[in-house]
């Protein structure tokens, strides 16, 4: 399902970035402005002209009163609201970045290993595919298990890099990148990295900017190093469990892909988080099938 290289369309994006060719399928558009729609909307409902209470506007008569300065940075946000379609807008730029720079590690990984490859951007993600990709089951095993495991965690690698570089620019210039302005809380991220720390962010485009680079790289970063196939976290698996038994590797990373997966997804359903249920199940029955059809034969490799 996720290994399949998208046809391509008279839609598609195409552009090179330091040397790779980059395909971008409409398909990717659309997934980013679903999976943004309620972030924009919420953020633009959060900063309404029209939840500013008389309560708030008060507060702004007293400069002495402890909450003025909240208050105060509040009401900027609120100034500077572009609106739900603009915000939309800044989401799907952060989620392009986001992703093109997580395929962008996986490309540069593999250039190191002198493996061409070209980038591809569509549904949930993207796809950084070698010019001569195997499959799970392929037909032409690397030798070189560290060579695979590398390769696969380059691509969330670079893009936590990329949320902690957004981190500590905002540090340096003495801003807070969450707390009372972030729509969905990442657990204990805040209190870990210090996010409260620093002053408010007063334009409301630049904050949406920083917050909206920040959720999809750490999620999805995360979301990738589970040991579920075909994401980076599956292969590496493969590797490691291949390394300590060639004979039984490759099934037991399926077997585990499964519980993980299985697991993942009912968790997504019981926490009213569909999209996460949905995506992990299948990637769940798809391994459970590949479980089903290996012959014992070693694993290739293939699009990261």
């Amino acid at each position: 399902m996720f290994l399949a290289e998208p046809q391509q369309t008279p839609y598609d994006f195409n552009f090179q970035i330091m040397g790779f060719r980059v395909r971008v399928s409409p398909f990717f558009w659309l997934m980013a402005i679903v999976l943004g729609w309620s972030w924009a909307s919420a953020m633009a409902q959060v900063y309404s002209r029209d939840r500013v209470s008389p309560a708030a506007l008060k507060v702004m008569d007293d400069p002495s009163n402890p909450m003025y300065q909240r208050v105060a940075a509040n009401l900027k946000l609120v100034d500077s609201n572009p609106g739900q379609g603009m915000l939309l807008l800044i989401w799907v730029a952060a989620v392009f970045v986001s992703i093109l720079v997580h395929e962008l590690g996986h490309s540069l990984a593999m250039r190191r290993y002198g493996i061409h490859s070209y980038m591809i951007l569509y549904h949930f993600g993207g796809l950084a595919v070698p010019d001569s990709a195997g499959s799970f089951m392929g037909m032409s095993r690397r030798s070189d298990p560290y060579q695979q495991i590398y390769i696969s965690a380059a691509g969330p690698g670079l893009q936590l890099a990329l949320a902690g570089a957004v981190i500590l620019l905002a540090k340096v210039a003495g801003y807070k990148v969450a707390g009372y302005a972030l729509p969905v809380e990442i657990p204990h991220l805040s209190e870990l990295l210090h996010l409260d720390a620093g002053r408010p962010i007063a334009s409301l485009p630049l904050l949406a900017l920083a917050q909206f680079t920040l959720l999809p790289s750490i999620f999805w970063a995360i979301l990738n190093l589970l040991p579920v196939y075909p994401l980076d976290g599956g292969q590496i698996a493969r590797e490691l469990l291949t390394m300590y038994s060639p004979r039984d590797g490759m099934k037991n990373s399926l077997m585990l892909s499964i519980a993980v997966g299985g697991g993942v997804a009912v968790y997504g359903l019981a926490n009213d988080q569909m999209m996460l249920g949905m995506m992990f199940g299948m990637l769940a029955f798809s391994s459970f099938q590949i479980l089903q059809a290996i012959s014992g034969r070693g694993g290739g490799y293939g699009p990261w």
